[in-house]
């Protein structure tokens, strides 16, 4: 079952199933522990610690953005080296390095995504990883292929970032992008196709798709262009939508105090009335073909966002591609939504429970704890709502650490913990106002969210992965 966006979190008995990163996205979801939400797990982790403090154990890990996906003893991992594509097994417990499998694609894959930011998903027989230069590879717990799926890569600027879910024997994976965007269920035996739903009002998008409820899931709740969307797991159908998000979505869903939140911002959002085609055609069509390079788009939206525009990454913009996003552009709206479920078809005007505005991250999802929200935004700012009205507790409080923040938000003991680009990793007091207890340097780029087990906390730095906690007898 399904980060990312943010870490997810799954019980059996002692095993932990984590899933959910777009470049340090993750998004979580319990497994019967009642109402545990994204980012939340239980115990607690160390408020104080660093490269040389509370390190239970330390290794060097090769380049990748994935969030450590943990289960039992097993911690799994993807990165890259060269032209392999790396899935890495770990021991949590010593750090030591059980096995490594790699694939090489045809082509490698540009864009930040391409640093392996998917996280792995497992379901306690077999790992599920997904590249999007390779496609969807599955490994038993010793290291053995079973199956490969070879998929196209997304026509995106910015590389995969959307991790696989997985429950009752589906895996399932976001493959938004500005050409042939579609969310793809196949099968956890064997890789083959379950169903395949188009998504042509999507664009590229990079959110890890939330599967609910927690026990027994019934539907894949997944964000994209200006809308929530909810699907059948069995089969793909489409339930409802909630409009009133951004044209891109990068943070996942998340459930808790009975509705689930999407949170969205990009710097489209709400622009006004764009010029017509046929304006910009007067103004740059230099060798009158009816189409524009980037060095004919006349300064604003078609040069600055020239790549955006060009769906399919020809080198032009059409009148189909300007007329598109256009449309796009008008209805795009930057938010924190909190729907209730249930209901059919448009549920915006009946399910949606409130509505922010502010504080909203770019790629970091939303941590639901303790009955509030909480929400970080470039910049080191911090926001807290109450999750069952919407109030503003705080927002927009500076943490200390500026920066841009890809890493999303976790919790354990009363604590959060929010980790910048920078490395610098802040913990703050869980409540009503702000109290940052300490923040800690790490040295390094930290894109990956953090999973916290048995009072461990797994952080993955640039090139390195850490155990911290407090050292036992």
């Amino acid at each position: 079952m399904s980060r990312k966006a943010t870490p997810g979190v799954w019980f059996f008995g002692v095993g932990v199933w984590l899933a959910g990163l777009a470049a340090g996205w993750a998004a979580a979801w319990p497994q019967f522990r009642g109402p545990q939400a994204a980012g939340v797990a239980a115990g607690s982790f160390p408020t104080v610690f660093g490269p040389k403090t509370n390190v239970l154990w330390v290794v060097e890990v090769p380049a990748g953005h994935s969030s450590p996906c943990i289960w039992e003893d097993y911690l799994f991992l993807t990165a890259t080296e060269g032209e392999r594509l790396l899935t890495l097994c770990y021991n949590r417990r010593d750090g030591r390095e059980l096995w490594r499998q790699g694939v090489v694609p045809e082509k490698p894959e540009r864009g930040m995504g391409a640093m392996a930011s998917p996280t792995p998903a497992t379901d306690g027989r077999r790992v599920y990883v997904y590249f999007g230069a390779f496609g969807l590879v599955s490994y038993d717990f010793a290291g053995k292929e079973i199956w490969r799926r070879p998929l196209p890569t997304p026509v995106t600027q910015h590389g995969a970032g959307a991790s696989p879910v997985v429950a009752n024997g589906v895996v399932v994976i976001n493959r938004d992008a500005d050409v042939d965007a579609h969310l793809l269920a196949v099968s956890a035996e064997d890789g083959r196709t379950l169903w395949d739903v188009k998504r042509p009002e999507a664009r590229r998008g990079f959110a890890t798709p939330l599967l609910w409820p927690a026990h027994q899931p019934e539907l894949v709740i997944l964000p994209g262009t200006l809308q929530l969307a909810a699907y059948r797991l069995k089969d793909g159908a489409a339930v409802w939508r909630a409009r009133g998000l951004p044209n891109e979505m990068v943070a996942s869903p998340i459930f808790g105090e009975g509705l689930f939140f999407a949170a969205g911002w990009t710097p489209g959002a709400g622009m006004p009335v764009l010029p017509g085609f046929d304006e910009l055609l007067a103004q740059g069509d230099q060798d009158k073909d009816g189409r524009l390079t980037r060095e004919e788009a006349p300064q604003g939206t078609a040069r600055r966002d020239f790549t955006y525009v060009d769906a399919d990454k020809d080198g032009f913009l059409t009148r189909s591609e300007w007329e598109s996003i256009r449309a796009i552009y008008e209805k795009s709206e930057n938010a924190l939504l909190a729907v209730r479920p249930g209901g059919e078809g448009d549920v915006t005007a009946t399910h949606v429970a409130w509505k922010q505005n502010r504080g909203l991250p770019y790629v970091p999802t939303p941590l639901y704890y303790e009955g509030r929200v909480y929400l970080v935004k470039n910049g080191g700012l911090f926001s807290c709502f109450e999750a069952r009205t919407g109030r503003a507790l705080y927002q927009e409080e500076r943490l200390g650490a500026l920066g841009d923040y890809y890493a999303s938000p976790v919790a354990a003991g009363g604590k959060i913990l929010v980790c910048s680009q920078a490395g610098m990793a802040v913990v703050i007091k869980a409540g009503d106002t702000l109290e940052v207890l300490a923040r800690n340097p790490m040295g390094e780029r930290i894109m990956a969210t953090p999973a916290i087990v048995d009072n461990v906390l797994y952080l993955r730095t640039q090139g390195r992965l850490y155990a911290l906690g407090e050292p036992r007898e």
